[in-house]
């Protein structure tokens, strides 16, 4: 974390931020912003671009019926998902994909940001899950470069699988919205497999993930 003055086409900001490099797309993370272009390879983002000026988050308690697919993580191996989850550790997990330059770089440094603010018992407890919406492009490789780029944990596992798997997943946790282009940022924590999840829609920042798994996980 640095103090910075950066320059964005047609936007200069000053922030305490974390700067970060993505396969040629540059962004400048902050606690609560986010500064970039807004216009990537003729995809229409101006539905993110609004979302990442609001740092309002709703916060609601759900129960959900996840289904037993089998996953693969950003090493090629095989991961039952109900198993994974099953395990009696407090759980933070989102939806993402690699090639998304808006809201998911946001939600995947908000991960990173949220563990560098967390002790190290509550660090080497939580369990992290990033699952890909766009399962063709983002395979093992994909993933753990990726993985690699954000300077993820042990603990933080990236997943992807089948198409169809996923997309039930997604239906599960009421996240599901018919095209990547348009998920939302969503966040969903657990404390134990027999508690209710934390739902976090809205990007919340890595202080306020941080806040909420110490007060609501621990």
């Amino acid at each position: 974390m640095r103090f910075t003055k950066f320059l964005i086409p047609a936007v200069t900001v000053s922030v305490t931020a974390l700067v970060l490099g993505l396969g040629g797309f540059t962004f400048v993370y902050a606690e609560n912003s986010m500064v970039m272009s807004e216009n990537h390879e003729g995809h229409d983002h101006s539905m993110h671009m609004k979302m990442m000026q609001n740092n309002d988050y709703k916060l609601s308690s759900k129960q959900y019926n996840i289904p037993d697919v089998t996953l693969i993580d950003e090493d090629g191996h095989k991961t039952s998902l109900a198993t994974l989850l099953s395990a009696d550790e407090p759980v933070a997990l989102n939806f993402i994909f690699t090639t998304c330059k808006t809201i998911c770089p946001v939600m995947t440094a908000t991960f990173a940001s949220m563990q560098s603010k967390l002790d190290q018992a509550q660090l080497k407890q939580l369990r992290v899950i990033s699952i890909s919406i766009d399962p063709e492009y983002d395979r093992p490789p994909v993933l753990r470069a990726y993985a690699e780029k954000f300077k993820a944990s042990q603990s933080w596992v990236f997943l992807t699988g089948d198409s169809t798997d996923i997309n039930n997943v997604m239906r599960a946790f009421d996240a599901y919205t018919g095209s990547k282009m348009n998920h939302q940022p969503v966040t969903f924590l657990r404390k134990s497999p027999t508690q209710p999840w934390w739902r976090v829609d809205g990007l919340a920042s890595g202080q306020d993930l941080a806040d909420l798994v110490s007060t609501r996980l621990f």
